[in-house]
Order: structure tokens, then C-alpha cells, then sequence
């Protein structure tokens, strides 16, 4: 049998978004009151875990059951194509600075300028975010503030802003923010990188370029030491770097030879791999590392604001253990508004704010259907929810009042609780049941003429 409890969605693979949906649902119920959330306590409390997985099943209901969980996916995605487009701007910069390297007029390349143009601006970054790794210190980036910038505007509409702000909040609270950031630009400069070493590589095998050091106040000992300085970590990875006196003699007086241009060929690549990629690679996957250790470490703080006040609703200290054993009733004589409905009953029936003009229960019910009694009241609603396990459920409305917001959540409740529920609409003026007829179609829920109606369809004859 189908209970409250199957109306919980599945459970997302990756605890990221469970919590990142949980912080979601406490931001919005700290900015603009409580919820509306007593069917969703009700399928936590049913969860037989600890009061995290409750607190993590009730968002999952809340979330499920509104829109929020259709616009933190759409959030996600938006940031997933913001972060590729980002990556793919960073590729394209990368071509763009090696090509701007090496364009210079006549193929004469001025190696420093090349060094400041291909490392300076990502030693400089680098430089920052190992100062922003230092505790105390807050860790922020254009490239991040950018990222969601761009995010923001891919995902537009309502709850895009507090997606964000949970996800930046629950990061931020696991000590998570700053590998995520170290992920993004990291990723960004492994990309750069990845598509300059080729653009360098044919650029560099297709066109002749001479090389040399230009100055007016060093001498030609700075540049050698300079140059052997840089090319001691590319010479453990192979390349080669030029003997002293042919950097001393790359000052563009005298032109140099084709060999020693090939050697100054390779100590550029070199530089921009050994000082460039892999710094971006290695410091890549230690902010992986880093970012899944801190995220498996994810857990639900129950003293802050919002999830303080659940821990006596889902984990009560006191529990009604309901009825051991229900009263006999007669079904001609009193009415079993107040009987506790049968576990496991085949079908039932039950009136939701029927009229007082409107005689209940149906006459000629069979003895196998159980009556349910009047709705009228959340009181009556929480009865129902607590008890309610019947497979086929027919649900007697008056069609005389207009069906609201109220109206349709407790359909959506009953329609996940029960497999098969039929709906009847007693009385009311063609305008009236034209608007039941769309707020039935909007659940998807099937509509009978009558009682007898739905007995036939149950196969079950009336009571004489």
C-alpha cells in the first residue's frame, strides 16, 4: 500500500544538492515566514533516521511539492553553462595572448615582453589566491564574481537570487567557498594554457622568429641570470636553455644563429609549462581534493534559525500512538467522522467542506468501503494524513465554492497519497464546475458523475 510517505521524491545522488535544497527552504522560510508544512513533517517523521535526514526529507517534500526544486536545477544548469562559457573564454584568451607573444613586426621577439605577456598576469593571480588560502582571510575573485553574474542572468526569474545565496551560504558554512573558487580559476588558467602551448607550438613551427633581450639599464649578466633562473625548472623537464654567453649575446646587435633561436624556442615553451600549466594542473586537483573532502563532511547544523525550531516536530519527545483497537460502529446509526479509517482498506470515501444541506455519508455505500467522514478543517486534514492508506479514494466535493490555492495543495497531498483518486463535485452552477474541471485538470485527477459511477468502476455493487 501507498502512503504519505512514497510522496517524498528520490533522493538526489549527490548530498550537495540535498543540503544545498535544505538551505534553500530555510532562507526562504527565514526571508518570508513559515511554510505551509504540515503533510511534509508528516512524511519525514516516517523516514526512520536521525533528525538530518528528517530535516533533509522535509525540504525534499517542501521542495517537490512548489517550484523551488525545478528552479535549483534550473540554477544549476544556468551555472554549469556559465562556467563552460567562462572556460571557453579563457581558451580563446590563451590563443590570443600567445599569438600577441610572438606577433611583432619582422618576426623579432622581445623575450621579456613575451615572459610578462604569457606569465605575469597569472603569476600575479596565482600570488592572490595563495594569500587568499590564508585563514582569516576572505576569498573573493572577478572570475567568480563573474560566474555568477553571468549565472544570475542565465537563470532569471524567482528564487534565482536566493538559489544563489544558499549555495554561496552552505559553501561558505562547510569551508568549502575557497576550493570552489580555487576550482574555477584554476580551471580557467589550466584552459588558457592548454590552447596556448599548441597556438605557441604552431605559430613557432610555421614562421621564423628571432630572439633576443632588449634593455637600457641592465646588463647583460641580469639576463642571464635571469634566463637560467627561469629555464633551471623546463631543464628537469627536458628543455634545454641556452649556454650563458649565447644569452649574453641575444641583445639584437648581432643576429644570432638558427640553433640558438631553436634553443630559445623550447626555453619558452618550457617557461609557459613549467610555470605556467603545471602550477595551474597541480593546484587544480588540490582544490579537488580539498572541495570533495570539505563536501563529504556536509551535515545539517539544528541550532541555526529556521531548523532550531523543527528538532520538537521531528523528533518529538511525546508521540500519539493513535487507537489499538477502533469502536464498532453502525453504519445507518452514527456517523464515523471520528473512527480511525482501517490500515490497508481497498477504497474510501470522504467529504471535503460539503454544505450542511448536504447529506453524508453517500447512501447504499458497501460495507468493504470505508467512510472517512468530514473534512471541514486542517485538524480534520492532519486526522486524514496520519491514517489515510486506501488504495481507491473518492473525494466528494462541494462544487458551490470556488476551488483556491488551499484547495488545490490538498488535492496535490491526496493525489500523491492515493494510486487511484476519483474526484465528485456535487451541485453547483455550469461556471462553477467549469473551474473544478480545470483545477482537476491542472492535477491531472479523473472526475466521476456519481457514486454508483465510481463503485461500477470499482466493480463493487451498492449496499440495498
Amino acid at each position: 500500500m501507498r502512503n504519505a510517505s512514497s510522496s517524498l521524491p528520490d533522493a538526489p545522488a549527490s548530498p550537495l544538492f540535498q543540503h544545498w535544497r535544505a538551505e534553500a527552504v530555510r532562507l526562504r522560510e527565514a526571508h518570508w515566514g513559515p511554510l505551509e508544512d504540515q503533510a511534509a513533517c508528516q512524511a519525514a517523521l516516517r523516514v526512520p533516521a536521525g533528525l538530518q535526514d528528517r530535516i533533509l526529507a522535509r525540504a525534499a517534500w517542501l521542495a517537490a511539492h512548489g517550484t523551488l526544486q525545478q528552479r535549483l536545477r534550473q540554477w544549476a544548469a544556468s551555472a554549469r553553462w556559465a562556467l563552460i562559457g567562462l572556460w571557453l573564454a579563457a581558451g580563446l584568451a590563451g590563443i590570443g595572448a600567445a599569438s600577441a607573444a610572438l606577433d611583432h613586426a619582422q618576426g623579432s621577439v622581445n623575450l621579456a615582453a613575451a615572459i610578462i605577456g604569457l606569465l605575469g598576469l597569472h603569476a600575479l593571480t596565482f600570488l592572490i589566491w595563495l594569500a587568499g588560502c590564508l585563514p582569516g582571510l576572505h576569498p573573493s575573485t572577478t572570475l567568480s564574481r563573474l560566474w555568477l553574474w553571468l549565472t544570475r542572468k542565465l537563470a532569471h526569474g524567482p528564487d534565482s537570487a536566493l538559489a544563489a545565496q544558499a549555495f554561496v551560504s552552505l559553501l561558505n558554512r562547510a569551508r568549502a567557498w575557497k576550493p570552489a573558487l580555487g576550482l574555477l580559476s584554476h580551471g580557467a588558467w589550466s584552459i588558457a594554457y592548454l590552447t596556448a602551448l599548441p597556438t605557441l607550438l604552431v605559430l613557432l613551427s610555421t614562421r621564423r622568429y628571432t630572439f633576443h633581450w632588449e634593455t637600457t639599464l641592465l646588463s647583460p649578466d641580469a639576463f642571464v641570470a635571469l634566463s637560467r633562473l627561469l629555464g633551471s625548472v623546463p631543464q628537469w623537464l627536458g628543455f634545454p636553455t641556452p649556454a650563458g654567453i649565447d644569452i649574453a649575446g641575444s641583445t639584437g646587435l648581432l643576429p644570432a644563429s638558427a640553433a640558438i633561436q631553436a634553443d630559445w624556442s623550447l626555453w619558452l615553451i618550457g617557461c609557459v609549462v613549467a610555470w605556467g600549466l603545471l602550477p595551474r594542473l597541480i593546484s587544480l586537483a588540490v582544490c579537488l581534493a580539498w572541495l570533495h573532502a570539505r563536501l563529504r563532511q556536509l551535515r545539517i547544523d539544528p541550532a541555526l534559525p529556521g531548523w532550531l525550531e523543527l528538532r520538537e516536530r521531528l523528533l518529538p519527545t511525546h508521540q500519539h500512538l493513535g487507537i489499538d483497537r477502533p469502536a464498532p460502529t453502525a453504519r445507518a446509526g452514527l456517523a464515523p467522522a471520528h473512527a480511525a479509517p482501517a490500515r490497508g482498506a481497498h477504497a474510501a470515501v470522504l467529504a471535503c467542506e460539503l454544505g450542511p444541506d448536504l447529506a453524508w455519508p453517500p447512501p447504499g455505500l458497501p460495507p468493504e468501503v470505508i467512510d472517512l467522514g468530514r473534512c471541514d478543517s486542517r485538524a480534520d486534514r492532519a486526522r486524514i494524513r496520519q491514517t489515510l492508506d486506501a488504495h481507491h479514494l473518492l473525494l466528494v466535493c462541494d462544487a458551490r465554492l470556488t476551488p483556491d490555492r488551499g484547495t488545490a495543495h490538498w488535492l496535490d497531498e491526496l493525489r500523491h497519497a492515493c494510486p487511484q483518486l476519483r474526484v465528485l463535485c456535487l451541485g453547483g452552477s455550469p461556471e462553477h464546475q467549469a473551474l473544478w474541471r480545470h483545477a482537476l485538470g491542472q492535477q491531472a485527477l479523473a472526475q466521476v458523475s456519481s457514486v454508483q459511477d465510481w463503485l461500477a468502476h470499482l466493480g463493487t455493487s451498492p449496499h440495498e
